[in-house]
Formats: C-alpha cells, structure tokens, sequence
C-alpha cells in the first residue's frame, strides 16, 4: 500500500522534514537565528502571524506546517521554500512571490 504523502519518507528519515531542516536554516546564519527573531523575521516579512511558540512546536515534531507558513519561514532565514520542504540540498535564497492584481485589492 502507498503511503499518502506526495514526499515520501526516505528509510531511516524522520517524517517531519520540516522540523530538521528549520533548525539547520537557522543555525546556518552567525551568529544563529534564535527562534523568537525568526518569529518576528517571518511576521514582519510575511504578514503572516508567526509565534515562537509554533516553531518550538515544529521543530519538536508535535506540529505540521501550512504552505503558507513555510513561504515566511523561508522569507525569514533568507532560504528557498524547497530547502525547508526537503526538495533539494541548497539553500538558496528566499524570495518574495510577486504580488498578483488581485492580491494588492485585499
């Protein structure tokens, strides 16, 4: 039987990729990024409420990630959105997304 997830888990991985990869984004940054500046980082970048209470909760696996709160927590650590999701093993840059016509009316 096929497991749901469209990211299947590699043998011996955890299931949370996030959480793994979060902690090294912010720790690749000198000094490191605390959890309570990336909180801010993603709110301000964002505009998305990010608290430093969900990310101890992510990163401790007790919690999964919206799309959306993975875009501001790329934002945040100057990441791409495929570092965090465990696509590829570059970091990259975190980009903003371009603003649609419709989006700027809201």
């Amino acid at each position: 039987m096929r497991k749901a997830s469209a990211i299947r888990r590699r043998e011996g991985e955890s299931s949370n990729i996030i959480a793994y990869r979060l902690k090294t984004a912010r720790s690749m940054h000198t000094p490191p990024i605390t959890m309570e500046e990336t909180a801010q980082r993603a709110t301000v970048l964002s505009g998305y409420h990010i608290s430093r209470d969900m990310l101890v909760r992510i990163e401790n696996g007790y919690r999964s990630v919206y799309d959306y709160e993975v875009y501001a927590l790329a934002l945040a650590l100057n990441v791409d959105v495929r570092f965090l999701m465990g696509l590829t093993e570059e970091p990259g840059k975190g980009e903003r997304l371009p603003q649609t016509e419709e989006a700027s009316h809201t």
